[in-house]
């Protein structure tokens, strides 16, 4: 996890009191650190700077059994003038990525949780987890530069499909543009 984003947070009192919570487990959000590969390149640095998304945060709900699925991620983004499309206002493709981003976060914290869970001494599988439908509906302008929340929940999943809602709000609660997903489970290959 990232100190300074986390001390950043702690300094605005609506994050903070979310960050308190201890109901929550602050998880690293992974794909803001960049990949050898290029894997999270978006995040990790074309979107890491003071001008585009200057600090992210992610946490979940404790679950109350070990093996409990993790229903809901929420991240914090604070979003500069860097992402505009309009003066002072984030650009619409911006705000569904930030929402596909923190979907594919609650994936991922269910699946180091499970790997965690398993035996060692079976092999590891790997399950890739891509989007497959993505319907966002703006309701207000993300001004900018501005603190949000990104919420991701299951909604329903059946075999290799998971339905995932989001939604993105302000300081003072209100919705700024909600969305749902499909997402897809691949074909599994062996490590």
């Amino acid at each position: 996890m990232a100190t300074r984003d986390l001390v950043y947070f702690q300094s605005i009192p609506w994050c903070s009191y979310l960050l308190n919570d201890p109901e929550y487990v602050i998880t690293p959000t992974s794909s803001r650190e960049p990949k050898e590969n290029t894997e999270d390149a978006l995040f990790g640095e074309t979107l890491k700077t003071d001008q585009t998304i200057s600090a992210c945060l992610s946490l979940y709900k404790r679950p109350k059994a070990l093996g409990e699925l993790i229903e809901e991620v929420k991240t914090l983004f604070t979003v500069g003038s860097g992402v505009n499309g309009y003066p002072h206002v984030c650009h619409g493709g911006i705000v569904a990525t930030m929402i596909d981003e923190v979907m594919g976060i609650l994936l991922a914290v269910n699946k180091n949780r499970e790997e965690a869970a398993r035996d060692s001494r079976r092999p590891a599988e790997r399950m890739a987890t891509v989007t497959a439908e993505l319907t966002v509906k703006y309701l207000k302008p993300l001004k900018t530069p501005q603190t949000v929340c990104v919420t991701a929940r299951f909604a329903r999943v059946e075999g290799r499909k998971l339905w995932i809602k989001g939604t993105i709000i302000d300081e003072s609660g209100t919705a700024l543009a909600c969305a749902q997903s499909i997402f897809v489970q691949k074909q599994r290959e062996k490590l």
